[in-house]
């Protein structure tokens, strides 16, 4: 099976480093908490940031991949857009990801000079501690082979030596492959059952026939061609073969050119038994891997893609798969885990996906959300495989109602963006009690797409059972509400006096905004600073803004007020700047998990400071 196949379970690293059933078990319930029903509750504080199981690098296609779960930590091994380097990312819970950048690119060898494709990353249980990644090597003709590479930390990637592993393709008695043209030998699927090992490649027959090619080990690196493992009726690509073992039975999921989709049929058979006849298209992404918790519990992950105005919407997405009998079904639960849509229809395809107004044309302004997922009730793209596309939009005519889950508030303060129309009474975002549903606070937008952070001071109500309320009840001109970032925090809210790093000449005579700006401040002030990922490991990306063109520094600070990096950026013609921080200080070491302070400094003047948290 592929990226699961291991001596132990695959929420198992080394099965010494958990005391036993318990310690899986406590992994297994955290993945389908986020994926069931939204982030669980890790700390004493409520976060609610609307994100989505899903991986996204704008403007990049991201495709064939594998996902693996090591330590608790997720580990996404994809196809670049480029098709010359495969990606790592890595998360926690599906829904916040960390690009950790490039593994493995292409050359110098011949066989991988053109383009690196479709990893797929498995367990050596011999090497301990040691990964396989096998993955398809393009040469300059087209021409596509099985490559190898290794790792001990998931993180750096080494090509197998020639000593170690030989590149191979199908054989020529019964494949149509050819060193100096398009040749399919691609798109390796693992499997292992009874001390042998299987790859599944995407192969041609010499009759020009779609088919899937078997190769079998012993060792997982010494690999002879098999024969077909299935020829299709036509000329069409089996594309991105996965094949597992449930119950008895074999299971294949793939892709077939010309037709799209999740692919599945089965057999009980590894070598016969199987048939288009029984095909049944499960889901309308591609690339299917299958990723085993134990228990009889599953992960599917696809990529998808979408044409927008603004260019291609590639993502890979995570949803829970379980089975009908022997039949698998793809599970896609509420978008909106855990909340309640008390009435209307404006919430029905919310939380909406990425900077959808450019996708649509008519407003080149960023609105502001954190991450890829927020609340705009205007908006209709739901995100992928939803049943709904880039550009999608309800208007301002929907109204309808949505409360959050009930909580106890333990912080002293709150922070949550939002815009909109300025409609307090019909447009709106409130904490209220949860007992008599009062108002506690509540926020309304600017007349603006483009959210601003607002600030709510909980001290007065610790111990308070309450929700979140937002309401769009307007279907005027600019009747409709946007939110992302709800967040508690244990700190008082910034400006108020107790929320403060101890601060260095730099950070003195800083101030933030205080939520009781006038309306009509502008969201973006002329000076700021923000970051994401945020939590962040181990590189996070910090966006300045100043005047266009002016020289800026952003400087890191520890909370003693310690300046332990800086670096210099010139802000662009819209005044952003940004700068990769790598978690490091400036001789290069890394620095341990915990709060660090960004400091925007424009003219030797700190303007805008940020809390960073480093979570190794």
């Amino acid at each position: 099976m592929r990226s699961v196949e291991r001596t132990t379970p695959l929420v198992f690293h080394h099965c010494d480093r958990f005391s036993g059933r318990g310690e899986a078990a406590a992994v297994l319930l955290l993945v389908l908490a986020f994926l069931c029903v939204g982030a669980p509750r890790l700390s004493a504080t409520i976060r609610y940031d609307f994100e989505q199981p899903v991986f996204f690098k704008p403007g990049e296609t991201v495709k064939d991949h594998s996902l693996i779960l090591v330590d608790g930590v997720f580990h996404l091994y994809y196809t670049t857009g480029t098709g010359r380097s495969l990606g790592h990312a890595t998360s926690p819970d599906l829904l916040h990801w960390a690009l950790q950048g490039d593994v493995i690119e292409t050359g110098p060898s011949a066989w991988d000079s053109a383009d690196v494709w479709a990893p797929t990353v498995v367990y050596y249980p011999e090497g301990r501690g040691c990964w396989l990644m096998y993955y398809a090597g393009v040469n300059n003709s087209m021409a596509q082979r099985t490559c190898l590479a290794l790792s001990t930390d998931l993180n750096q990637w080494s090509k197998a030596s020639s000593l170690m592993f030989s590149p191979f393709h199908g054989d020529t008695l019964w494949t149509r492959w050819r060193e100096n043209e398009w040749s399919n030998y691609r798109d390796p699927g693992f499997y292992r059952e009874n001390g042998t090992c299987y790859l599944v490649q995407t192969a041609q027959t010499k009759d020009l026939k779609g088919a899937i090619g078997l190769a079998r080990s012993i060792d997982y690196f010494k690999w002879r061609d098999a024969g077909p493992f299935y020829i299709h009726n036509n000329w069409h690509a089996i594309e991105s073969p996965f094949l597992m073992k449930r119950n008895g039975h074999y299971h294949l999921f793939f892709t077939e050119e010309a037709v799209g989709g999740v692919s599945h049929m089965s057999s009980s058979s590894l070598a016969s038994g199987w048939s288009i006849l029984n095909r049944s298209i499960i889901d309308e992404g591609h690339g299917a891997e299958i990723l085993s918790l134990g228990s009889d519990r599953y992960l599917i992950s696809r990529h998808t893609s979408y044409s927008s105005a603004a260019g291609l919407v590639a993502t890979i997405r995570v949803d829970t798969l379980r089975w009908d009998g022997d039949e698998p079904v793809v599970d896609m639960l509420p978008p909106l885990k855990g909340w309640i849509e008390l009435w209307g229809i404006a919430f029905d395809h919310q939380p909406v996906f990425g900077d959808n107004p450019r996708y649509r044309g008519d407003d080149t302004t960023r609105v502001g959300y954190e991450g890829n997922s927020w609340i705009g009730t205007y908006e209709s793209f739901a995100g992928p495989l939803t049943g709904t596309l880039p550009g999608s939009f309800q208007g301002d005519g929907p109204r309808g109602a949505l409360r959050s889950p009930t909580f106890t508030i333990t912080g002293r303060s709150m922070r949550l963006l939002v815009g909109g129309g300025r409609y307090p009474d019909s447009c709106y975002v409130a904490l209220c009690d949860a007992g008599t549903g009062a108002v506690l606070f509540k926020e309304t937008g600017r007349n603006r797409n483009l959210m601003d952070e607002r600030w709510w001071d909980l001290s007065r109500h610790v111990g308070r059972a309450v929700y979140i309320l937002i309401v769009d009840n307007s279907s005027s001109s600019f009747g409709h509400i946007n939110v992302d970032g709800i967040e508690e925090r244990a700190a008082s809210v910034p400006g108020s006096g107790g929320f403060t790093p101890v601060p260095d000449k730099g950070l003195r005579g800083f101030s933030k905004q205080s939520p009781g700006s006038p309306e009509g401040v502008g969201a973006t002030p002329p000076n700021a600073i923000e970051s994401r990922p945020n939590p962040f490991n181990p590189s996070t990306e910090i966006v300045g803004r100043a005047a266009p063109g002016s020289t800026l520094v952003i400087a890191i600070y520890d909370v003693s007020g310690r300046e332990l990096n800086a670096m210099s950026a010139r802000a662009g013609n819209d005044g952003r700047a940004s700068v990769l921080w790598n978690g490091r200080d400036k001789s290069g070491r890394m620095l341990p998990s915990g709060v660090y302070f960004a400091a925007l400094k424009v003219g030797g003047r700190v303007t805008a400071v940020s809390k960073l948290i480093l979570a190794r």
